[in-house]
């Protein structure tokens, strides 16, 4: 015989709140029994319990089911900076490569520089970890770099169209 799992509950940050505030506005010692009577699990309500600060002081929306601040941590922290420089930099008409935000690094924010690469375990894995943290960043703010590609036309198309182009300019 197989039994179903449990379907598992979702409470929004309303549904917290009004639970905490009806535990103290009720006066209930016995929080098992007050857990039970509102159909929430005991482990969940300790969590919640642990939470409570974080919960009753949160500006977020009712209708969302997290407190918020789960997203990805920024590895750069000046990404800011960086993409002012790299924007600045194409505005100027100049390339934008990894090597040039290197150099922007090194200049401006030398000490997380220099503690990020303290951080691995030799500096050559150092700077190539930075290499790939550059890499990803440029991609992830559209700013790619132009790859070599088979040309389309064939060594003699090119020159005939070399040629055509200087008879009509000169």
């Amino acid at each position: 015989m197989v039994t179903a799992k449990r379907q598992q509950q979702r409470y929004t940050n309303r549904d917290r709140k009004a639970l905490l505030a009806r535990f103290h506005a009720s006066g209930c010692v016995n929080e098992k029994q007050f857990s039970r009577d509102n159909n929430v699990k005991y482990q969940t309500w300790q969590g919640w319990r642990k939470k409570e600060q974080q919960i009753t002081s949160s500006k977020r929306h009712g209708r969302k089911a997290t407190l918020g601040g789960q997203g990805r941590k920024p590895m750069i922290p000046f990404a800011a900076d960086l993409l002012y420089y790299m924007r600045e930099r194409r505005s100027n008409n100049k390339y934008v490569r990894v090597f040039h935000l290197m150099q922007w690094i090194r200049r401006h924010k030398n000490a997380w520089l220099v503690a990020y690469i303290a951080a691995k375990k030799s500096e050559e894995v150092g700077f190539e970890s930075l290499r790939c943290i550059l890499l990803r960043f440029c991609a992830r703010n559209r700013f790619t770099y132009r790859k070599p590609c088979v040309s389309k036309l064939n060594q003699v198309d090119w020159s005939l169209l070399r040629y055509a182009t200087r008879q009509h300019v000169g």
